[in-house]
């Protein structure tokens, strides 16, 4: 998936990408060119597929790989992809945000979830920084990684931005929500722990976000089946292994008291990712002393984004935005507020 217009596109790691082997993609993705759009979403044995607990088939999850990401997108045939971030800079603003779009971790929202956040945080007077991470065929802790960098990045240079260095903000959605959520309490300032790879200034660079949003997150995969994505699909129908891997990376299980101010919301008609959960997060943020502004809007479903309608191709009816619109005005009162000390 591209953006709308031609866009800058600043690569965040150096002459070594960590995770990146140069091997053909076809060694893990299985794509089926006939597909249509309504048949990823109705083939059975996917991550799309209710019917199961189980991944028999992932034709279809590969196939969505294959023309957003390769065809119609910025990844590469081979295992070469270069994470990058896209500035939308704000002449005297001192406040940043790197937006991670969604997409189950095979794809990313880079127009709804990236290019129309920028759009509304620049008339609110704050910068933004759209990231695209690693995905689908690369599992974790990469796109976790690359989430790391991008603070880093964006921190290292944030005199020529005219940036605060101490008012760096992520925001995540979905899958993205996930890498956010997870980027903080999991990944936090941890040292870049991958063999072969030389650790360089950036890395020096404090990798805690200031601040952390998370609209409609997942934030507990252990039943998600986008969950394969990032262990393997073995690890994933290994159910012990996935419980395992999935309590390792539960936001909320492993939530801790030095995470940074956070704010949540989602939808009560969320279909997608239980809304409930959100309401877990934030409950047990308040109870470990964290500053946390929660709002759960009675209908708009998954994936609302800026709340911007477009034709998605997808077959899903166009979703009423009229309830939570409100929630990006919300957003920059709570980062505004945040960042007023």
């Amino acid at each position: 998936m591209r953006f709308e217009e031609e866009v800058t596109m600043i690569p965040i790691w150096g002459d070594r990408i960590p995770g990146n082997t140069g091997e053909s993609k076809l060694k893990y993705l299985h794509p089926n060119h006939d597909l249509t759009m309504q048949d990823i979403f109705q083939t059975k044995g996917g991550i799309w597929d209710k019917s199961s607990d189980e991944i028999t088939n992932t034709e279809a999850d590969d196939t969505m790989v294959w023309r957003d990401e390769i065809e119609s997108g910025y990844g590469r045939e081979t295992m070469d992809d270069v994470p990058f971030l896209v500035p939308y800079i704000v002449p005297g603003s001192r406040k940043a945000v790197i937006s991670c779009p969604g997409g189950a971790y095979l794809s990313k929202s880079v127009v709804a979830e990236g290019s129309d956040i920028a759009g509304f945080l620049n008339a609110a007077g704050i910068s933004c920084f759209v990231l695209w991470y690693r995905t689908q065929p690369y599992r974790q802790p990469y796109m976790f990684l690359d989430l790391q960098r991008a603070i880093r990045y964006v921190r290292y240079h944030a005199e020529e931005y005219g940036i605060d260095p101490e008012q760096i903000s992520t925001i995540g959605f979905s899958a993205g929500g996930n890498l956010a959520g997870v980027a903080a309490v999991n990944y936090g300032n941890k040292p870049v722990d991958v063999p072969g790879y030389t650790p360089d200034e950036i890395d020096a660079v404090d990798g805690r976000a200031d601040a952390v949003a998370l609209c409609y997150p997942a934030i507990s995969l252990e039943h998600d089946k986008a969950f394969s994505v990032l262990i393997g699909l073995d690890a994933y129908n290994d159910h012990a292994k996935r419980k395992e891997e999935g309590e390792k990376l539960d936001v909320l299980l492993n939530l801790h008291k030095d995470v940074p101010p956070m704010f949540i919301c989602t939808c009560a008609d969320d279909a997608v990712v239980p809304p409930a959960k959100d309401a877990e997060l934030a409950a047990r943020a308040i109870e470990l002393g964290i500053d946390c502004e929660c709002h759960i809007f009675p209908y708009g479903g998954h994936g609302f984004g800026a709340c911007v309608t477009r034709e998605s191709g997808m077959p899903f009816p166009a979703p009423d935005f009229s309830a939570v619109e409100s929630w990006k005005q919300l957003y920059v009162n709570w980062l505004n507020h945040t960042f007023a000390g």
